[in-house]
């Protein structure tokens, strides 16, 4: 598994950590405080995974597109995809974050799920 690849995996990891630890200390809030240290665990997991990729296919990064990773990822990540590979790959790589949103959002209900049916049991 190449640098890249452990990166999202650290991402999902802390994606399920972050439902888990939401849902055992502050059950029922809808931001705890324990999700700002998860943003930005994810943020620089994201702006990791963003810089590994950009020195493997030799794109350079500007100021403010780093930025704008770090600020706006949502926004940003598809406007690099789509100048540093093209329409077509840019495209792809844009529905491919997105499934990965969805997903790191799926597994961080899951993680509440498993913390509340976890606490259920006891």
């Amino acid at each position: 598994m190449g640098p890249k690849n452990c990166v999202l995996v650290a991402l999902a990891v802390a994606s399920l950590l972050s439902g888990v630890i939401d849902q055992y200390f502050y059950p029922g809030h809808p931001f705890p405080p324990s999700a700002v240290g998860f943003m930005v665990v994810g943020v620089f997991l994201i702006f990791l995974w963003y810089r590994m990729d950009s020195a493997q296919i030799g794109y350079r990064r500007s100021p403010w597109l780093n930025v704008g990773v770090i600020t706006l990822a949502i926004v940003a990540l598809p406007y690099y995809f789509f100048l540093s590979r093209g329409a077509l790959k840019g495209a792809v790589a844009t529905g491919t974050l997105f499934l990965a949103y969805v997903a790191s959002g799926m597994l961080t209900v899951a993680g509440s799920y498993l913390a509340y049916y976890g606490l259920q049991n006891q």
